[in-house]
């Protein structure tokens, strides 16, 4: 169960209420039983069912025709108040979506979700024609395997990096993913220089992603803007041709919106 840092603040009730909707979300929609929820938080049946009862009473969670538990209506009411008060995704969306429309291809904003050491999409332009990417706004994706993750940590240091891959591991995705820490810190290297990363064939079979960084007026990165397409869309003389452009002129605007200046 996760537990706030300081241990004068936690309540037990709140925490299980909290870990028990995290258990049911990560069941991506299919209904959980009051057995397997009981398994999941390790708590005792007795105890699950009084605490789903008072989220079935907000409706924070619902019964299935099946019995099994799954999340409530009023968590979107609540999402989409979280949504509406995410400044970045309400300033980059128009960009977003101008973007989706002259690339052609998935557009993502994302930003660095540092406790979980992991890239959060906070929004998505799908478009027609092109697959349908698998990660979903809210959604969380590895920093070592997408160009969105190369970008949101390229502006720590070499040491805090190194560090940061040690938490959340290496693994492969795919045969092209970098798995070394040492070819990755390269890779961030290169990131710093050119201004924007490509995620080759790493995240995803048949996947190419290209990113580049936002910045606030403190020149701090902030968030990221991707362009993700099938491979034989996103060629490398696609990227440097016309995704590329495309792309830093999309993070260019968002950063000056920012309060964002070069000098």
């Amino acid at each position: 169960m996760k537990k706030p840092c300081d241990d004068k603040f936690f309540i037990q009730s709140i925490n299980r209420a909290l870990t028990i909707v995290d258990a049911i979300s990560k069941a991506q929609g299919k209904g959980l039983t009051l057995t397997e929820i009981s398994e999941h938080v390790d708590l005792h049946i007795s105890t699950v069912y009084r605490i789903l009862q008072n989220l079935i009473a907000w409706n924070y969670v619902k019964e299935d025709e099946d019995g099994g538990y799954i999340l409530g209506f009023e968590l979107i009411t609540l999402g989409n108040a979280a949504k509406n008060n995410i400044g970045l995704q309400n300033l980059a969306h128009p960009y977003l979506v101008e973007l989706g429309n002259l690339s052609g291809e998935t557009i993502y904003l994302a930003i660095f979700d540092e406790i979980n050491v992991s890239v959060m999409y906070i929004d998505k332009i799908d478009n027609k024609g092109n697959i349908r990417l698998a990660a979903g706004i809210g959604s969380r994706n590895r920093i070592h395997s997408t160009a969105n993750g190369k970008v949101l940590v390229s502006g720590f240091t070499d040491e805090k990096i190194g560090s940061m891959l040690e938490i959340a591991g290496m693994n492969a995705n795919t045969s092209f993913t970098i798995t070394d820490p040492e070819r990755f810190l390269n890779e961030i290297h290169k990131v710093r220089e050119r201004g924007y990363a490509v995620d080759d064939l790493e995240n995803e079979p048949g996947v190419r992603c290209v990113a580049a960084p936002i910045y606030d007026y403190r020149k701090k990165i902030i968030g990221s803007v991707s362009i993700s397409g099938v491979a034989s869309a996103v060629t490398a003389e696609a990227i440097e041709e016309k995704l590329k452009p495309l792309l830093l002129k999309t993070t260019e605007s968002i950063s000056k919106e920012l309060g964002f200046r070069r000098s």
